[in-house]
């Protein structure tokens, strides 16, 4: 465990007074030295296995083994699992990947039970940290490796690479609820990170007037943040008639769902711009980077883990169109391991994972636990829907912001706010054209609201789903 990578981590993860005692000094250090030698190591093995596929067989299949050891000699209860499995006396170095299927599917409840029996190290090497619960589900507490956070940071920056951004550029952040600092409590500059840090809320015509005064005078053309709030950034922008002076090269979404009409409106406001799009969790169990030019086609990364797509009864999905669960058994932090866990999140199958292409499963319509893309109809189906939010721009017109909001299957209320120059005109146009798309399935209703708050954060959901998706 290398210093370095343990205080970079602290220090994103680290109280406000502490981050503002120590940026002048981070801020100074070289960036090369700030990333450090873990990281620089973990891209080019990155960029070795995509033009490689032997190469990614060959680490996949090594990390599979390292992970399986670990957890028999260190863990108690993965012993046992593993045990039951293979019999006593198991040797990782004879493990292949297909092996994998003969130990249970895990979930929180498992590992709950289980747990510091789960833990293959000693509790003081590894962060305690949890799941914000969401859906009827409790919050579910974790362990991780503390010097994860270099490791992290290569695949996220490999993707983002693919839109231009790299180590030394700055970024404009989306992502805090409110700020201390200039603006006044509107934005924050954070020279450590190299982060222009924007209040998400409430994110007014006024406020994003300063934010574009200071963009351009930074001179910052990349957006990193929630979708949610982009979404709202560039509304606004929209309504000022003003972009940022230096444009923005790309659009970097984190923690939510990015949806099609967020594409749309984003693109309307700035311009063909690129989106480095990237699918994680929490637990470290799977990375997956969306495919250059492929909105929406997302391929996992087998150095940082295996990553299955199962069907009802637990079976792998092997045929393209079909949907299945994504189980993910990770490498990139092992001291509390995740081995065949379900993340609770589904896709569609476009390719297998196999030799030939690198262990690279690919999927699309994927659809996370957290921020669930469903509404329940009358008769307790899931409407997905993204199939139902239109695309064009223009029809948003007259909206500043709007959410679904659902507590009765069958019945939805779009709540909304308008722009000062919208009218009821705008917000029923939006309301016939989902009924419509939905064929009688729902019925939608209107709720005029002073605002739209977010949740931890910040985060503007674009479904308020009160509903247990998990009953339907």
């Amino acid at each position: 465990m290398k210093p370095l990578d343990v205080m970079r981590g602290f220090y994103v993860r680290s109280p406000r007074f502490v981050r503002d005692a120590v940026r002048p000094l981070i801020s100074l250090v070289p960036t090369g030295v700030k990333f450090g030698r873990t990281y620089a190591d973990w891209r080019a093995r990155i960029a070795k296995a995509e033009s490689d596929p032997q190469y990614a067989n060959e680490q996949h299949l090594a990390s599979l083994r390292a992970l399986l050891a670990k957890a028999y000699q260190g863990s108690p209860f993965y012993r046992t699992l593993i045990d039951d499995a293979f019999g006593t006396g198991f040797d990782a170095s004879a493990l292949m990947p297909e092996d994998l299927r003969r130990l249970p599917v895990l979930g929180k409840k498992q590992l709950r039970e289980a747990g510091e029996a789960a833990l293959a190290v000693p509790r003081w090497q590894l962060d305690r940290t949890e799941t914000s619960g969401s859906n009827a589900e409790p919050p579910f507490g974790f362990f991780l490796d503390k010097d994860r956070s270099a490791r992290e940071m290569a695949f996220v920056y490999d993707a983002w690479s693919r839109v231009g951004f790299s180590e030394r550029e700055a970024r404009i952040s989306l992502r805090g609820f409110h700020l201390k600092g200039g603006g006044p409590g509107l934005y924050d500059w954070d020279p450590a990170l190299r982060e222009l840090k924007l209040a998400v809320f409430p994110m007014t015509a006024e406020n994003v007037q300063a934010y574009l005064d200071e963009i351009d005078r930074k001179g910052i053309q990349f957006l990193y943040g929630y979708p949610s709030a982009m979404e709202l950034l560039c509304r606004r922008m929209r309504q000022l008639g003003r972009v940022p002076r230096p444009g923005i090269k790309g659009i970097l979404p984190i923690s939510e769902p990015l949806y099609d009409h967020q594409r749309a409106l984003i693109r309307s406001v700035l311009g063909d711009v690129k989106f480095g799009v990237f699918y994680g969790l929490s637990e470290k169990v799977a990375f997956a980077a969306e495919v250059q030019d492929e909105d929406g086609l997302y391929e996992f990364n087998p150095l940082y883990g295996v990553a299955e797509l199962l069907d009802e009864n637990g079976n792998p999905v092997i045929e393209p169109g079909r949907e299945g669960r994504i189980v993910g058994t990770g490498f990139l932090s092992t001291g509390m391991p995740f081995i065949r866990y379900d993340t609770g999140d589904f896709g569609t199958l476009v390719e297998l994972a196999t030799p030939e292409n690198g262990r690279r499963l690919r999927i699309r319509a994927l659809a996370p636990r957290r921020k669930p893309g469903f509404l329940i109809s009358f008769d307790g189906q899931r409407i997905v829907t993204t199939d139902l939010t239109p695309e064009d721009p223009k029809l948003f017109n007259g909206i500043a912001e709007y959410q679904f909001y659902q507590d009765t299957p069958g019945e939805v209320v779009i709540r909304h706010i308008l722009d000062p120059g919208g009218s009821t005109a705008d917000v029923e146009r939006l309301r016939a054209y989902v009924s419509a798309k939905s064929r009688g399935c729902l019925v939608f209703t209107l709720e005029a609201v002073p605002q739209i708050a977010g949740g931890r954060g910040g985060k503007r959901a674009f479904i308020d789903q009160r509903l247990d998706i998990t009953r339907y």
